[in-house]
């Protein structure tokens, strides 16, 4: 009797990771698709400065990682780097931020002006935050 095994080869594969700091765990993976791509690597190509706050970290909201496969090039005033994860810092009661590694030594934080709505969407996930005001 021949007996076959299929491999699932899942390497190639990217997930979006939606983490909870208060409950300090990944509550949710996402397989990303073109759409999470195209909107966050909209975003960070449009980065026009650095968020206000020095250290806007907090423990509340949420921490998405998005890694970016292709990565994105930025070639902006302030922030020229070939980018290929972000995280988005959903906080409860501020504006969204991207926070971006641009070495191991050196984190960047800018503003994020994507719609949470659209993202929540595309992630089949309720993100709760206060939306950005203009």
């Amino acid at each position: 009797m021949l007996l076959n095994s299929t491999s699932v080869r899942a390497e190639g594969l990217k997930y979006a990771e939606i983490f909870d700091p208060k409950q300090e765990k990944v509550v949710k993976v996402v397989q990303l698709n073109p759409e999470i791509h195209n909107m966050v690597a909209s975003s960070i190509k449009n980065v026009d400065n650095i968020y206000a706050k020095s250290d806007p970290v907090t423990d509340d909201g949420y921490a998405i990682k998005i890694p970016l496969d292709p990565p994105v090039k930025v070639q902006r005033e302030c922030l020229n780097a070939l980018i290929n994860e972000v995280y988005i810092i959903i906080p409860e009661n501020d504006t969204p931020f991207f926070m971006v590694f641009e070495n191991e030594n050196k984190v960047l934080y800018f503003p994020f002006k994507g719609d949470t709505n659209s993202l929540s969407k595309l992630l089949d996930f309720k993100l709760k935050g206060r939306q950005k005001k203009e």
